[in-house]
């Protein structure tokens, strides 16, 4: 049995920071304490270091299948682990369209062999898939994934009837993307007529707006509370949202009928950054005000948002060029997530013990992800060990994803991550991958 011992470490806990020793036997903390001697285990110094839980990231987009030019399960684990994300939840907009079970235990057996990260999948619902959503196995899904708005095919439901048909089917939690379709629509044939094929990047909170969000928000709520349906909204981007949500706040993490997430672009950009950034920012939801960024990044620290993710959806840097209809919205972020909240308490917006819930252990609570999620003694040793005083800037040569390209690069970020520990397994070790130890599907207590 393989051992690690932390010596020496600052452990962000789920309800303090303290510093202690922490030893690691197998794939499990054994034991966190002072003073722990192992004559067996590999030691690690980090009496410079801040050890967090590894993030959970509730939301990314690793293309595979059917969209492997733009990345891969392989490549995205890699800059997830080397970014200190040690488990994802992936989402259904793949091609085909994960709709199925089948489609996505095929997507478990890709991440059975390619990961490098812990994996789970969301089940995507379309206007005929009805059954399948009601007789999915809940303890093999992360949920069930609700396009109301910007997507296209079958997972795009706007219909209400249907809506409320799949709200009432679903046994499990239901994530949401919430914009309105017809909004944006109709802001894109004002763009046109305005602009032409120039329509600048700037425009892209105007023409996703947050009348466009609110809206999809509101009739997400309606629907949850007339079917009774748990939901989370992702990537919520206005104040407007954020004061929706703070109505549905009562009870823990865990049994919260509404909920939602903030994501990193929405955190740590806002409107000011089109010009420098123009299609490098463009994702939806839009970025929007410095106002919005500040109620959403108030929310999470406040507890009204209770999770954080990404939405890492990378693409080949060949449709990320040209003009704005032309450019594809998304971009990636899972390496440099952690980077670019400890930012955010570098700023004060944000406080380590915040950083660690909603990146980790709300994510495991409000999905029921057993045994992750927080550093206690019989979890899963899922770690991110950061030095809080390595600067690192980003370049082109240190993106990992293999799109190439971030809207980071440039960024100098203040702090580092130093190593990844994946079940027990050291991934990262000063900075680079040293292991291939494959991760393992993430299991619900549901």
């Amino acid at each position: 049995m393989q051992k690690l011992l932390l010596k020496n470490a600052l452990l962000v806990t789920p309800n303090r920071i303290i510093r202690n020793d922490l030893l690691i036997e197998g794939s499990l903390i054994s034991k966190i304490d002072n003073n722990i001697s192992d004559a067996d285990a590999k030691v690690i110094d980090c009496h410079e270091f801040i050890v967090m839980p590894g993030l959970i990231d509730d939301h990314v987009h690793f293309r595979e299948p059917g969209m492997t030019q733009k990345a891969s399960i392989y490549s995205e684990s890699r800059a997830a682990v080397l970014g200190g994300v040690t488990s994802y939840l992936d989402m259904p907009n793949n091609n085909p369209a994960t709709t199925s079970l089948e489609l996505l235990n095929n997507k478990k057996a890709i991440a059975r062999k390619d990961s490098v990260a812990n994996y789970g999948f969301y089940l995507g619902a379309s206007d005929d898939n009805f059954d399948e959503i009601k007789n999915a196995p809940v303890k093999e899904i992360a949920g069930i994934k609700v396009f109301m708005g910007s997507s296209t095919g079958n997972l795009l439901v706007d219909d209400q009837e249907r809506l409320g048909r799949i709200f009432e089917s679903a046994r499990t939690i239901i994530a949401l993307h919430c914009e309105d379709t017809a909004t944006i629509l109709a802001n894109e044939k004002i763009a046109r007529n305005t602009y032409g094929d120039d329509v600048p990047f700037s425009m892209h909170p105007i023409i996703r707006n947050r009348d466009c969000c609110i809206k999809s928000t509101q009739s997400a709520i309606k629907i949850a509370l007339e079917t009774g349906a748990r939901i989370h909204i992702m990537h919520i981007s206005t104040a407007q949202e954020v004061e929706m949500l703070k109505n549905y706040m009562f009870g823990n993490v865990k049994t919260r009928q509404i909920s939602g997430e903030a994501c990193i672009p929405h955190l740590f950009f806002s409107e000011c950054d089109y010009e420098s950034k123009g299609a490098f920012l463009k994702c939806n939801p839009a970025v929007k005000t410095e106002l919005d960024r500040l109620a959403v990044s108030n929310a999470v620290e406040a507890g009204i948002l209770t999770t954080v993710g990404t939405d890492h959806a990378p693409h080949e840097l060949a449709v990320k060029q040209g003009t704005y209809f032309k450019c594809a919205s998304g971009l990636p972020s899972v390496q440099f997530s952690l980077l670019a909240l400890l930012e955010m308490w570098r700023r004060k917006e944000l406080t380590l013990e915040t950083i660690a819930k909603v990146t980790s252990t709300n994510v495991a609570e409000r999905f029921r992800i057993k045994n992750r999620g927080a550093i206690v003694e019989g979890n899963y040793a899922d770690l991110a060990i950061i030095n809080p005083n390595k600067s690192i800037a980003v370049s082109k040569d240190l993106i990992a994803s293999s799109c190439k390209w971030s809207p980071f690069e440039g960024t100098r970020f203040g702090s580092s991550v130093v190593h990844t520990i994946v079940n027990g397994n050291l991934v990262v070790e000063n900075g680079a991958l040293v292991s291939d130890a494959a991760g393992l599907a993430l299991e619900y207590d549901r």
